[in-house]
């Protein structure tokens, strides 16, 4: 589950700060990495056995973000 939130907050006329966050796998549940695909291994064909790494969204991970629009 990701989620994420922003907030505006008007400094002068033209000018605005945005500030954003988001996060994905907010409930830090465990994601797991694609299942074997080698038939000839029986014990492991199509088994969950390890869960995926952080650059695959494995791992609880948030981006906080500060932009001025003028």
């Amino acid at each position: 589950m990701s989620l994420g939130l922003a907030k505006v907050f008007k400094v002068t006329e033209g000018t605005k700060i945005r500030f954003e966050s988001t996060f994905t796998n907010v409930l830090n549940r465990t994601n797991f990495a694609p299942p074997a695909t080698q038939i000839d291994n029986t014990a492991t064909f199509g088994v969950l056995s390890a869960p995926q790494t952080a650059e695959n969204a494995g791992n609880r991970t948030g981006q906080l973000a500060l932009r001025v629009d003028f």
